[in-house]
Formats: structure tokens, C-alpha cells, sequence
């Protein structure tokens, strides 16, 4: 029987720009958010008794949701004046202003664990003269990916073929939502995580995952017993009672720190994984590479992942599906392509995709429905 290829995805922040804010409208969103929330908790004065009589336990709250939305707020100018969060992560980082960094990954996990769970619903990605279009809670683009990966086994859950993986370089869990959405009781996070893993074994340590965020993922902490739970336990069905109620518990400089490991960046040298990261790439035949712009500041470990230890990475076909998408972008870190199936042995270039209406999917994958998992049935 014909070996199965071995597929990895990268996805940059352009994967779930249907559901996620990116770019120039994410601090946009983070300030159309900022005054939904001080609008919900206004106290009542001398000058304004309009309160409906089932709002006054809003009150109570007030005080710590105005300041998450003051610290979201200065968050949002911090990303306009710096380009992207992640810089002005790395200026923090530079500076030794660990307290900031903490508080600043914090924001970050809530803001867009609230965004997939309630704000998606209200705000346009785009409009013009004739139609606006609204953020979806899930990309539609991950629901037809995971589709064709999820296999039938004899037991009750679905399983994800062993021979792909993912690596992500965003915060949000639009992968995983999708893939909760195709067992037969839809999933939380925590429940996913034990069919198809994305998360550490345990803080900071990473091994044999399916899944790999190298920025963290968001709406996940370390709590007092120093175990790894869901900050907000509804995942992505929140109400704005429960966003609003939650934020007054938690947003306090002792749980600052909580989030620290679980948000990372290119800087913060988890070792355990990348090591699992390269793991993933150095079994990988074919690469696909989906809505990412390979920014300056995470080159060091692109290149560690896409060229590997003492050069061995050698992929059989490279797909970059993104409308920017260029040779010229993957040119910086001279990959090898082996061109196992052409006789004259010249260098492959890699296959530019602009179109993004869905997710590419490889025809290597499709020759033989038949898989060489024992626990499968085959189609």
C-alpha cells in the first residue's frame, strides 16, 4: 500500500479573517467593544436614574469592567502606534515591564475569547453600497477543511487523520470550534482537547500535539491549583450577563499572570514547543501555508520550523494560499522542495494560491480512501 503523505497547515491571522478581527480593524473592534461594555455598566447619578429596575445588578460590577475596558482601550492605541500587538509586546519585553506583558497577554486571551463568544454578532468585516456582510462566529472556510480530515472509527468520536497536522500563529480557536462541531454532542474546548490535542500536557510542555498554537490560544489559564482550565467556561456562546459578570471576577492584577503562559510570542522561547513544533514539520511531505504574512518579527522561528535542524527539512510540494501570497515572501528562507516524481531532478517552486474562497486541500490526499489506521473504517 502507498504510504500516506504527511500534511501540515500554517495558518496566519488572514485563515479566520471571515470570524476574527486582524490588522487595522482589530483595534477597531477592541474600541467598538470598549464602549458596549462602559455603555452596559453606566452607574447611576444624580443625573441619570433611567436605569431599568432588572439592570441594577450591574452596578456592582462597574468599577473593575470600566477598567479591563480603560486597559482594552489603551491596549487598542498601543497597536495603532506600534503596528501590531505583537510589537508592542516585544517593546515590553525589551524594557523588562514584565507586569505590563502579563496584563497585556491577559487582555488579549479575554478579548478574543468575548469576540468569539458574543461580539462577532454585531459587528460588519465589510459593506459597501448594496450588502454588509457580518463577522461569522466560525470562518466557514475551517468547517469544510476539518470535514474532509475527521475520519469514521468503531468507537463514538470521530478521529482527526494522523497523518495531518496544524500550526497556527493566531490567539483564536476558530480550528477547534469547528472540529467540536462535527462529534455528536458538540464539544467544549476542554472535551475536544482529550479527542484531538491542542494544548500542553501541562504549563509550558508540549508533546505529540495535533494542534499547535505558537502564540498561545486564548481563553485558557492557570488556575490557584495550578491546573489548566477555560476562563470562561461557555467557550463560544456567551452571553454579555456572563462576559460582564466574569470580567468583574477575574480582571485583577493577582490573575494577571495566569494567562502569562498560555499567550506566547516568538521571544518567549517555549523550548518544549518548538521542539514539538519542529517535530511536526520534519515528518511534513506537504506544506500549506493559509493567510499568513510571514512578519519580520517571527522570521527567527519560521525559519527554524520551515528549514529545520541542519537543513534537513525537505517537503514535497509547498501551497501558499493567501491574496498577497508571493514566491518572493518564501524566498528568504530558501526551502528545499524535493522533486520526488520529476525525472530531470530541477528545484520545484512552490504553488501561490490567491484565491481564498475555501482552504486548499491537496489531491495527494484523495488517490485511496483507505487508511492505515487500525481503529478507522474505511470509506
Amino acid at each position: 500500500m502507498k504510504k500516506a503523505k504527511k500534511i501540515t497547515y500554517l495558518f496566519g491571522a488572514g485563515a479566520s479573517y471571515n470570524a476574527v478581527p486582524i490588522l487595522n480593524s482589530l483595534s477597531e473592534s477592541m474600541r467598538s467593544v470598549v464602549v458596549f461594555l462602559k455603555t452596559e455598566v453606566r452607574k447611576p447619578n444624580s443625573r441619570n436614574r433611567n436605569f431599568k429596575e432588572a439592570d441594577w445588578w450591574l452596578k456592582d460590577y462597574a468599577t473593575a469592567v470600566n477598567l479591563f475596558s480603560d486597559d482594552l482601550y489603551e491596549l487598542a492605541l498601543k497597536s495603532d502606534e506600534y503596528g501590531t500587538i505583537d510589537t508592542y509586546a516585544k517593546k515590553l519585553e525589551l524594557n523588562n515591564e514584565h507586569q505590563e506583558l502579563k496584563k497585556m497577554k491577559f487582555l488579549v486571551s479575554i478579548f478574543f475569547t468575548i469576540w468569539q463568544g458574543y461580539f462577532y454578532k454585531s459587528h460588519i468585516l465589510k459593506q459597501d453600497e448594496s450588502s454588509r456582510i457580518k463577522y461569522s462566529d466560525i470562518d466557514i472556510r475551517y468547517k469544510s477543511l476539518v470535514s474532509n480530515y475527521l475520519l469514521k472509527t468503531q468507537n463514538s468520536f470521530p478521529t482527526l487523520d494522523s497523518n495531518v497536522n496544524f500550526v497556527s500563529w493566531n490567539y483564536d480557536h476558530q480550528l477547534e470550534s469547528a472540529f467540536s462541531l462535527f462529534f455528536k454532542n458538540k464539544l467544549n474546548l476542554t472535551e475536544l482537547n482529550d479527542q484531538i490535542k491542542f494544548l500542553p500536557t501541562s504549563e509550558n510542555v508540549y508533546s505529540n500535539n495535533k494542534i499547535l498554537h505558537l502564540n498561545g490560544i486564548s481563553n485558557f489559564w492557570i488556575n490557584n491549583n495550578k491546573k489548566l482550565e477555560r476562563i470562561f467556561q461557555d467557550d463560544d456562546e456567551l452571553e454579555i450577563k456572563t462576559i460582564i459578570k466574569r470580567i468583574a471576577q477575574l480582571y485583577k492584577p493577582s490573575n494577571f499572570g495566569k494567562s502569562a503562559s498560555l499567550i506566547n510570542y516568538a521571544w518567549d522561547n517555549n523550548l518544549s514547543k518548538l521542539k514539538d513544533a519542529k517535530r511536526i514539520f520534519q515528518e511534513t511531505d506537504i506544506l500549506i501555508i493559509i493567510g499568513y504574512s510571514f512578519p519580520t518579527f517571527n522570521r527567527e522561528i519560521d525559519a527554524q520550523l520551515l528549514i529545520g535542524n541542519n537543513n534537513n527539512n525537505k517537503f514535497e510540494k509547498i501551497v501558499y494560499q493567501d491574496p498577497n501570497a508571493s514566491k518572493e515572501l518564501l524566498s528568504v528562507f530558501d526551502l528545499d522542495i524535493e522533486a520526488t516524481r520529476n525525472i530531470y531532478k530541477e528545484k520545484k517552486e512552490p504553488i501561490i494560491l490567491q484565491n481564498t474562497d475555501q482552504f486548499h486541500i491537496p489531491a495527494e490526499y484523495f488517490p485511496s480512501a483507505i487508511r492505515e489506521n487500525d481503529n478507522t473504517i474505511t470509506f
